[in-house]
C-alpha cells in the first residue's frame, strides 16, 4: 500500500524518529515549519503488547502533528503483528520497523540493527507488520558493522522487502557499530534508488540546505528524512520543502541563530505547557546545546543554561544576552 504522501508529485520532508527528542511539542513544530511528516519517537512493541503507560503516552499526538507515522522495534513477530494492528486504528498514517537502532538494550532483544545480522528473522518481523491497513516502512543502517561486506545482502534483502509489501524505506548509510561517527555514505542511497521501485528516503549528515541539495542531487532519493539537524532548527524543514517545491536554493532565506533562538523560546513554551516548568527546562536542554554553539560566547552560555530551571531566568540570563551578541 502506497502511503498518499508520494502523490504530492515532489519530494518529500519527514521528521525523523527520535528517542528522547521527537515526542509531541516536536513533532506539532516539525509540521507548523513544513515537514510533510512526522514520527513517533522509537517504542518497544513488547512493552505496547503489555499495555504499558509510558508506551501509550509515546503514543499520543494531536491533529496538527498529522500526517503521523509511528516506529516500533521488536524483534518478535507476534509483537509486531498485535502492535501494527493496534497503531492502524490510533489515527496513525504509517507503521514503520526500526531496522537501525544500535542501542545495547535494543540489540540485545534482537531488534533495531541486531536484525541486519539475521535478514531471514528481519522478513518474518515485515510478514508479520503487513497485516496492518496502513502503510508499513523500514528505517535501515548499511550494515551492522561492515557497508563494505554487509551492504550487497541488504541491497538484497529490501528488494525482498519490496516484495513483501513495503511502501518506502528510510536509509541511514551508516554501519550500527559507527553509531554517529564518520560520515554517511549517500553514495550507497543511490544504488538503492536504481535497483527499488519503492520511494527511497535519504537520511544521515542533513544538517543545512545545501546538505539537502547536496544528497538529492547525489541520489535521487524521494526524499530526505532529517534528524539531528533539525534540533533547535525547525526552520530546516521549511528550507527543504520549499527546494522540494522548485525554488533556487540560492534563493531559499538564511536562518539566523536569532531567528533560531525565537523559535526555540516558543518551543520552550509549549513543552512547559506540556510537561511542566522544572521538567521542561530539563527536556530542553540538550536541544538548546545545538543552538548554543559556533559563535564567541556560546561556551559561557551553554555553561550558564544547564544550572537554570526557571524558565524567566533562561529567558534573562541565556536568550537576552544571545540575541545581544548576534
Amino acid at each position: 500500500m502506497a502511503h498518499s504522501l508520494f502523490s504530492l508529485n515532489r519530494k518529500v520532508v519527514i521528521s525523523a524518529p527520535m528517542a528522547g527528542y521527537s515526542d509531541t511539542i516536536y513533532r506539532r513544530f516539525a509540521r507548523k515549519y513544513g515537514a510533510d511528516l512526522t514520527f513517533t519517537e522509537m517504542i518497544s512493541a513488547e512493552g505496547f503488547l503489555r499495555n504499558g503507560a509510558k508506551t501509550l503516552k509515546l503514543l499520543h499526538h494531536s491533529s496538527d502533528e498529522e500526517p503521523i507515522g509511528a516506529q516500533f522495534f521488536s524483534g518478535n513477530p507476534d509483537a509486531v503483528e498485535f502492535s501494527a494492528r493496534k497503531v492502524s486504528s490510533m489515527g496513525f498514517s504509517v507503521f514503520d520497523i526500526n531496522m537501525g537502532c544500535p542501542v545495547r538494550k535494543v540489540l540485545k532483544n534482537g531488534a533495531g540493527a541486531a536484525l541486519l545480522k539475521n535478514l531471514k528473522w528481519a522478513e518474518k518481523i515485515i510478514k508479520a507488520a503487513m497485516c496492518a491497513p496502513i502503510p508499513i516502512s523500514i528505517k535501515i543502517r548499511s550494515g551492522f558493522s561492515s557497508s563494505e561486506d554487509e551492504w550487497e545482502n541488504i541491497l538484497k534483502f529490501l528488494a525482498r522487502a519490496e516484495k513483501l509489501g513495503i511502501s518506502f524505506i528510510t536509509i541511514h548509510p551508516r554501519t550500527a557499530t559507527q553509531f554517529f561517527t564518520g560520515k554517511a555514505n549517500w553514495k550507497l542511497i543511490a544504488e538503492a534508488v536504481k535497483i527499488l521501485k519503492i520511494p527511497v528516503i535519504a537520511s544521515g549528515d542533513i544538517f543545512s540546505i545545501e546538505d539537502v541539495v547536496k544528497v538529492i542531487e547525489l541520489t535521487d532519493a524521494a526524499g530526505v528524512m532529517i534528524a539531528r539537524g533539525a534540533l533547535s532548527n525547525f526552520q530546516l524543514f521549511r528550507q527543504a520543502k520549499k527546494f522540494f517545491e522548485g525554488e533556487n536554493p540560492v534563493n531559499i532565506e538564511k536562518i539566523s541563530v536569532a531567528e533560531r533562538g525565537e523559535t526555540m523560546l516558543e518551543f520552550i513554551e509549549e513543552e512547559i505547557k506540556y510537561r511542566g516548568e522544572e521538567r521542561a527546562i530539563q527536556w530542553c536542554r540538550k536541544f538548546l546545546v545545538h543552538l548554543l554553539t559556533g559563535f564567541p560566547g556560546a561556551r559561557q552560555l551553554r555553561e550558564r543554561m544547564n544550572k537554570i530551571e526557571k524558565f524567566s531566568t533562561l529567558e534573562r540570563e541565556v536568550f537576552k544576552p544571545l540575541f545581544e551578541i548576534l
